[in-house]
């Protein structure tokens, strides 16, 4: 008889134990998830947006060889909103130059325009992304083309040529962008 009490002690044990941890780790689940300050489904970011678009297959994604890594650009901001798109070139390539609808490989630097916070980038890690100039936010499509290839542009970009009064991957609604942009190859689009 104390075998089956100890044994009816020590299942009863077991099965608390097995449903304490179960509720244990349900709480940690949840807490992690509110704590998670990313949204679970979020826009895409500049190079998501380039490489998954029906483009980036015409752009044979993935085959630009890795450049040295750049340093921060030294303007990230600007004082007041940007009405209008502006193209500022730091460098002036002397490659290929980019028209409309191309299929460009660019190391890039995107930053808020009011203070200066980076979102979204390449510079430091020297892969260039590749994609179509159909496929980016309407600052990018407009303002890269006449770029050389080895050129280097900042873009100071208004909320209308971005991404108007959508948040998007962290980039908060109608705020003003500001790209520092390097062309690292080009090709004719379809």
């Amino acid at each position: 008889m104390a075998t089956n009490t100890g044994q009816r002690v020590a299942a009863f044990f077991l099965a608390m134990l097995f449903l304490l941890s179960t509720i244990g780790a349900t709480a940690y689940v949840i807490w992690q998830i509110n704590q998670d300050d990313a949204p679970l489904v979020s826009e895409p970011s500049i190079e998501q947006t380039a490489q998954d678009s029906p483009d980036t297959e015409a752009c044979g994604s993935g085959s630009i060889a890795a450049v040295e890594p750049r340093a921060v650009p030294s303007v990230t901001k600007v004082d007041g909103a940007v009405t209008e798109l502006k193209k500022v070139d730091i460098k002036e390539g002397d490659g290929e130059e980019v028209q409309a609808g191309d299929c460009v490989a660019a190391l890039y630097y995107g930053t808020l325009a009011t203070n200066g916070t980076k979102f979204d980038g390449n510079y430091e890690t020297g892969q260039p992304i590749e994609f179509s100039l159909n496929s980016v936010i309407s600052g990018w499509t407009e303002g890269i083309p006449g770029m050389k290839v080895g050129g280097v542009r900042r873009l100071e970009i208004p909320a209308s040529l971005a991404y108007g009064d959508q948040e998007n991957n962290g980039i908060p609604a109608n705020s003003d962008l500001i790209f520092e942009v390097e062309i690292v190859a080009t090709r004719r689009g379809n």
